[in-house]
């Protein structure tokens, strides 16, 4: 916790390390930005650990991807009940940090994990998943993603019987990667908050992945989130680099736009080939806490922004 505040990030990729790479979660590394020593470290207390589904799993195997990968972050959970608990519910994220222990839960990155079975929601689901990321980078037949070839034209039928159906088992829509057209698909639909789990505001660096203030507005319209994530392509286009205070204006336009409420982490670690100067992996979230403070984000507001918001869309998305 940072002072009373639970922290809490958005998108993590570590689970590909996990399985791909054998890491043990439990052990500090050398190589890759997060694992439990350093989360811990860092004043951490949930994360969510994306279940990315590389699009060369397509040919019918996607979904027992998926399944492999949330089995992962469950079994690490197992191995160091003392450390972490897997969770599924802000109560059960609470429970942990009172503990003392991280919460670890788990989103799926990539529609494709459906294999086109809207059915899909309800299994992923019941294995612990909290949310889907329709997209990646590559368009699917829920809809099409940002910077990528147009394939659905949007949010296609079978993507609005997916978010319907996401929405009736409690499952966040994680809009990013999302086109432009996609996006507002999805909002238009939407009956309960929308998640952008990971990305940077367009205001502040203008990029196919990051997301314009009128899609901020549409995002907090529905109750929803945008997590900053800490790629310094996204936080600063023009150079590629970028020092940590990037990221806390990318936090700031969030709240200039809409508010505290709709502001939070998303920082997308092991996700992406290199982080800002002054940030060197999990252990360091406490200085993006300080730097938000020194900016004169404080109590509430800062409480919100760590954490409290991922908080606020597990309970409204259920």
């Amino acid at each position: 916790m940072y002072g009373s505040a639970i922290v809490f990030d958005g998108h993590m990729d570590t689970p590909l390390r996990m399985v791909d790479d054998g890491v043990d979660l439990g052990m500090r590394r050398e190589r890759g930005h997060a694992d439990l020593p350093r989360l811990a470290e860092g004043g951490v207390d949930a994360v969510f650990l994306a279940a990315w589904i590389d699009p060369a799993f397509a040919d019918g195997r996607a979904r027992a991807r998926a399944e492999t990968l949330i089995s992962a972050v469950r079994e690490a959970a197992s191995s160091s009940p003392d450390r972490c608990a897997f969770a599924t519910t802000a109560r059960e994220v609470r429970a942990a940090a009172a503990s003392g222990r991280i919460a670890l839960l788990s989103g799926i990155e990539n529609g494709q994990a459906l294999e086109g079975d809207p059915a899909n929601v309800a299994r992923l689901r019941s294995l612990g998943a909290r949310y889907l990321t329709l997209t990646w980078m590559n368009s699917n037949e829920l809809g099409d993603a940002a910077g990528a070839d147009t394939v659905s034209g949007g949010l296609s039928p079978l993507g609005r019987d997916v978010v319907a159906e996401m929405e009736r088992c409690g499952m966040l829509v994680d809009l990013a990667h999302a086109a432009p057209r996609t996006f507002w698909d999805v909002v238009e639909v939407a009956r309960r908050p929308v998640v952008v789990s990971h990305a940077a505001t367009e205001a502040r660096g203008p990029h196919p992945r990051n997301v314009t203030d009128d899609q901020i507005r549409a995002v907090a319209a529905t109750g929803g989130l945008v997590g900053v994530a800490f790629y310094p392509a996204y936080l600063d286009p023009a150079s590629g680099r970028c020092g940590r205070d990037a990221i806390v204006e990318h936090l700031l336009r969030i709240l200039e736009v809409a508010g505290a409420d709709h502001a939070a982490l998303g920082s997308d670690l092991d996700g992406i080939p290199r982080l800002p100067e002054g940030f060197r992996g999990a252990q360091d979230f406490g200085l993006v806490a300080a730097d938000l403070e020194a900016r004169g984000v404080t109590g509430d507001e800062l409480a919100r922004i760590l954490g409290g918001n991922w908080l606020r869309v597990l309970d409204d998305g259920a």
